[in-house]
């Protein structure tokens, strides 16, 4: 199956409009949250392995399982050649 091209130019809209403040930014750091943070998201401390991407400029990603922050989320990181 194709991609739909003018469905992918409406994906790379949103992806855009959501995330595209990201491209240039350094990472300065990866940890995990606090116990503390955690709460704050509602997450359990002890049941997930929740994290912060932290830029230079203070920005963060905090990853989710979707867009209700329902839970801790995950990354893939893959070299793409």
């Amino acid at each position: 199956m194709k991609t739909d091209t003018k469905e992918h130019a409406h994906r790379r809209a949103v992806v855009n409009k959501e995330f595209g403040s990201l491209v240039g930014k350094t990472v300065k750091s990866v940890r995990p949250l606090t116990e503390d943070e955690c709460e704050m998201f509602g997450w359990g401390y002890r049941s997930e392995l929740a994290f912060l991407v932290e830029f230079t400029d203070g920005t963060v990603i905090v990853p989710s399982q979707d867009p209700e922050g329902n839970g801790a989320g995950h990354l893939f990181i893959e070299t793409v050649a």
